[in-house]
This record gives structure tokens, sequence and C-alpha cells, in this order.
């Protein structure tokens, strides 16, 4: 009797044994879902690299695009200044040869500007933009109203973007006024 019962307990060790071990099949699908977990998170990780990279690529070249935006900044009023130079220089007559100088540097800066990509706005006779304009007076003109009829300060683009914007005077409508 007592051998049966350990042949008994015996057998119910091994049935539960054998519960407890997964099947041959259980145990490949477990496998099979493992590696299709491991699979997704590789592909995941390598999307995600791959878009770090891209806007760190981005993040270069715009920081090339816009990294003299500061010195640049600085050098307009100096072209300011040459084209107010050259305006008193022909006004007091001074020599054809002063106001060729004066042209020439004022040409070179801004041709070494322009290859750097600054590019000046263009303003007059051009219908005004907050974008690129700035107006700072409105005058009374027989055309068209919301035009630029004068350009008191030049403004610049970097690149596409607007650095400074031009300062202008904006026409208005005369008979608005008069009524």
């Amino acid at each position: 009797m007592i051998k049966d019962k350990e042949k008994e307990n015996k057998m119910e060790e091994e049935l539960n044994q054998a519960k407890e071990e997964p099947s041959p099949q259980s145990e490949a699908d477990e496998l099979k879902e493992q590696l299709k977990e491991q699979r997704n998170k590789l592909l995941r990780a390598l999307a995600d690299f791959d878009n770090y990279k891209k806007r760190v690529a981005l993040e270069k070249q715009q920081f090339l695009q816009y990294a003299n935006e500061m010195l640049v900044t600085e050098l307009l009023p100096i072209i300011d200044n040459f084209a107010r130079a050259m305006d008193a220089a022909q006004k007091v007559e001074a020599g054809d040869e002063m106001t060729k100088g004066l042209a020439l540097i004022k040409k070179q800066l801004e041709d070494v500007l322009r290859k750097h990509g600054v590019e000046e706005i263009n303003a007059l006779g051009k219908p005004f933009d907050p974008n690129f304009h700035e107006a700072i007076l409105q005058k009374e003109d027989d055309g068209p109203a919301g035009i630029n009829i004068e350009e008191v300060q030049k403004g610049y683009k970097l690149n596409g973007k607007v650095i400074r914007p031009s300062m202008v005077i904006v026409s208005k409508d005369k008979s608005k006024s008069n009524s």
C-alpha cells in the first residue's frame, strides 16, 4: 500500500511537472512573440535615431546660415553711413575721386554681404507689407493708398529672413482726409 501511495505521488508529481513545463509549441510561440517585440523595439530605435540625425543636420544647417546674423546686423549701419557720406560728398562737391572711392568701398562691402546671403529689401513703390516694412509716417499722395512712397532706411534679409525691416513712409488717400 505504501508502494502504491508512493507510485501515486510520483505520478502526481510528474503530472504537475508536465503541466508546469510549457509544451514545445507554446514555447516556440512565446519566443516568436518576444522576437517580434524586440524587432519592433529595434525598428523604433532606428527610426528615432534617423529622425535625430535629420534634426541635427537641419539645426546645423540653420546655425551655419544664421551664425553671422549679429555681425551682419552690426555692419548695416556702416553701409547706411557710407550712403550718407556719398550724399554729403556730392552736396559739398568734394573731389570726384573721393566720391568714387566711397562708392567703391560701399560696393565692395555690399558684394561681400551679398555673397554671404544678405539682400536689400526693395520697398519704394511697393504696397506696404508689415513683414518687410516698418511704417514710420503716412503722407497724403495722389496715388493709391498703402504704397511706400519714401524709404527712410533700407531693410535687409539674410538668407530670406528679415534682419532689419525697411523704414518707410506710406501713402494715404487725399480724398479721405479732405472730407
